[in-house]
Order: C-alpha cells, then sequence, then structure tokens
C-alpha cells in the first residue's frame, strides 16, 4: 500500500496549462471536500498484482477505533454509514485517484477486468466477506461481483445501478416470432455510427482545455454551482 500518486514526466509539458487538471489538483480539492467528514480517515493506494493501484478509503467511528491518518473521498453519506462498522470506500479503475490501465474493447473482457480489480483487492485488504454497495456504474459491477463471487458477499445494495437489457430478438429468431423486426439503419449513419465509436465522448471536452467545464455544464444544462467551504 502506498500514501502518494507518482508523477510520470512526459515531453507535453504544455498540456497541463491548456487542460487545467492534474493529480495535485484532485488531491487538494478531494481533501477541500472532506474537511465536513467527523469521523475518522484513512486513505492510501492498494497495489494488485497487475501493479494497478486502487485510491481507497477507510472511514471509521470515532467510538469504534481509531484510525492511523487522514485523507480524502466523498463524503456525504460516509458519516452515517460508518456507525457501527469500519466503511472501505473505493475508486473503481479509470476513475478517480485509481490507475487508468488500458481496457479490451470487448464489453465482456472489459466488465470482467473490473470484476477481477474488485476481487484482487478483496484479497490485498484480507477481507472475507463483505457488505457490497454499488452506485450506478458500481451498481452494474457489484452486481457482477456477486454473482461471480456469491461466498464473499454477505450483502448486496445498489444505489440508482445501471442496467443493460438483452439485446431485442429479430423477426424469426425467438421461438414465436413475437418481436418487431426494425428496419436497418442507412448506411451514412452506420459509417458515422462506426467513426463516431471510435472516440471517448469526453474527449472533446478535453481537448476543450478551459473551456470545457463551460461546455460541459452546457450540454448538460446545469446553471448552478456546487460551492465547497474551504
Amino acid at each position: 500500500m502506498q500514501d502518494e500518486t507518482k508523477t510520470e514526466s512526459s515531453g507535453w509539458g504544455w498540456l497541463p496549462s491548456w487542460r487545467p487538471t492534474s493529480m495535485s489538483l484532485l488531491k487538494s480539492t478531494e481533501a477541500k471536500i472532506l474537511s465536513c467528514i467527523q469521523n475518522d480517515l484513512w486513505a492510501r493506494f492498494v497495489t494488485l498484482p497487475t501493479q494497478d493501484r486502487i485510491w481507497t478509503l477507510t472511514v471509521t467511528n470515532k467510538n469504534l477505533r481509531k484510525a492511523p491518518d487522514k485523507a480524502a473521498r466523498t463524503p456525504l453519506n460516509l458519516d452515517p454509514l460508518c456507525r457501527s462498522r469500519p466503511l472501505l470506500a473505493f475508486d473503481l479503475l479509470g476513475f478517480g485517484r485509481s490507475s487508468r490501465p488500458w481496457f479490451p474493447p470487448d464489453p465482456a473482457q472489459a466488465e470482467q477486468r473490473f470484476l477481477d480489480s474488485i476481487e484482487h483487492w478483496r484479497r490485498a485488504l484480507g477481507l472475507d466477506r463483505m457488505i457490497l454497495l454499488g452506485h450506478s456504474l458500481g451498481g452494474y459491477l457489484a452486481t457482477s461481483y456477486a454473482i461471480q463471487y456469491p461466498e464473499r458477499v454477505r450483502h448486496l445494495i445498489l444505489v440508482d445501478p445501471w442496467g443493460f437489457p438483452e439485446r431485442p430478438q429479430a423477426l424469426g429468431e425467438g421461438s414465436e416470432g413475437s418481436e418487431v423486426k426494425r428496419p436497418a439503419p442507412p448506411r451514412w449513419v452506420k459509417a458515422v455510427a462506426s467513426v463516431v465509436t471510435m472516440f471517448n465522448p469526453l474527449a472533446v471536452i478535453r481537448a476543450a482545455g478551459p473551456w470545457g467545464k463551460s461546455w460541459g455544464r452546457l450540454i448538460k444544462g446545469d446553471k448552478g454551482h456546487v460551492r465547497v467551504n474551504k
């Protein structure tokens, strides 16, 4: 386990000034957000066998036991959740301060990469069985993890989880043939779709540099700002 990120130098030294993001900025912002936490916090990296690192936060109730250090992560529900037991929260690979490894383009393989990282994280921390809570994409992955490792999950809690329905059958594929066959899209639509799927949808916002934040709010229709007291 390690306590700080490692910075890597590159020949694109001008890029941080154009795109105002960095791990150090993320770290300082994270600390400000967590300044309202009233319980003990311990944040560190958990290194996996793949050498990827998962940013992990442990929150413990002061009445239970003392944690050795303080750190940062999303705070809104952490105090209530640690009232009767220690709480461990972590960033999935590719999110927050965790590593951003390459993921295979195949959805099933990418999902398995996430599940393997969660299982390696559990082993590294020596957890036997856990109450697993997942939100959004984390809810989908928590469900997949519980299906694959049921002996490791005591309870499963899902908060606004993602769900992916199976692809509907075309007419004649099913035994009853009750599904309606949709007309094929025009060729130009297929061509545009094949090009668009090659790019990350947030790449344009990142490339916009200092204007990316405003563009993101414009796209989402956000008019307000969330302020964090220093």
